[in-house]
């Protein structure tokens, strides 16, 4: 499992289960968040795995990155399912995942561009086209990952 991109953790297909010593150092980290790739290679049931996982430790924030790719409808559900899992919004594959996630799990998503490969500008403006200004906005490009990042109030909403 080799991390990607300043810390992604991207363990091999079909084998998710690797992650569970990571979760477990990360509690004892003061709510350290874990940021898993969700793209490709990841599969569903990797998807399924992050998230039993991430029920046994609920106070980890787990971020799937990359909107969950191909496997946003499932990264969605678990993400609304799991309240220590977050959304980075990053390499959306259509713009109505972007809405549904920010519809379904407004607090626990946060803007992401996967650059140098995605392109920051338009990932922005993706994220401005689904939302309204405002506090949800705010809360979608940089709100989030910061009290997520400062292990705030706002990061721990909803989480059990």
């Amino acid at each position: 499992m080799a991390p990607r991109n300043g810390g992604e953790l991207s363990p091999p297909p079909g084998r998710f289960e690797l992650l569970e010593p990571v979760l477990r150092a990360a509690t004892d980290h003061a709510g350290l968040p874990v940021v898993v790739h969700g793209f490709a290679p990841t599969t569903d049931g990797d998807l399924r795995t992050l998230a039993a996982l991430s029920s046994r430790y609920r106070s980890v924030p787990v971020v799937v990155s990359q909107l969950g790719g191909l496997n946003w409808l499932t990264a969605i559900d678990l993400v609304r399912e799991h309240p220590s899992m977050y959304l980075d919004l990053s390499t959306a594959c259509v713009v109505f995942a972007l809405r549904l996630a920010v519809r379904e799990v407004p607090e626990r998503t946060m803007f992401g561009s996967d650059a140098p490969y995605g392109d920051p500008v338009l990932s922005r403006a993706a994220v401005e086209r689904v939302t309204g200004p405002g506090e949800l906005r705010d809360r979608v490009l940089g709100g989030t990952v910061s009290a997520l990042l400062a292990g705030g109030p706002a990061a721990r909403r909803g989480r059990h």
